[in-house]
């Protein structure tokens, strides 16, 4: 549910110019999201914001977490964004992508969000990032830990987590009008 309050007091946050890490440091750690905060339920909102920089159509944080806060973030974002329904947001503006879980496809993928298990697949949390390659062909991960600013790079995915933790990911294609969407592996 979209808080009016939220967006206001975010809009008033010095948010760097640039990729973002660490939803539960500095001044991203108490940004409002729904009836709870980036620090607790931020990272949907931090891998959606790194995603549009990615695709060269960025939007102000605050803005983003609006629109999740609206479409994504059901019972007050509590238990943080949910995957099926950021795709609301996708469509909404125009970004292509495709669902995929097996390792192998998502080392091929230029950059996406990824959703996996924290710990144990179904008995622990879930948590976004956002990745790309680089020039050097390594996968460069955003908010990898919430409370660590650094950037991480793995050589592939079964480096940084085990197949069987995999929730999805969204390996986004280039940004084109409309709204479609391949499913499956």
């Amino acid at each position: 549910m979209y808080h009016p309050k939220n967006y206001k007091a975010n809009c008033l946050v010095p948010i760097p110019d640039d990729y973002l890490n660490g939803q539960s440091l500095g001044v991203l750690k108490d940004m409002k999201y729904g009836a709870s905060n980036l620090d607790d339920a931020g990272c949907g909102p931090l891998a959606v914001y790194n995603a549009l920089r990615y695709l060269g159509r960025p939007m102000s944080l605050p803005k983003v977490m609006r629109e999740l806060e609206t479409y994504a973030a059901p019972i007050g974002a509590r238990f943080g964004t949910s995957a099926i329904l950021m795709m609301i947001f996708f469509f909404r503006h125009h970004v292509r992508f495709r669902i995929i879980r097996r390792i192998k496809k998502i080392d091929r993928s230029e950059a996406g969000i990824m959703m996996y298990w924290t710990k144990r697949p179904v008995f622990s949390g879930g948590h976004y990032v956002f990745f790309k390659r680089d020039e050097d062909g390594k996968m460069t991960v955003y908010n990898r830990y919430s409370n660590r600013d650094e950037i991480y790079r793995y050589e592939s995915v079964g480096e940084m987590v085990p197949q069987k933790r995999i929730i999805l990911t969204f390996a986004l294609k280039d940004k084109a009008p409309g709204n479609v969407t391949e499913m499956g592996e």
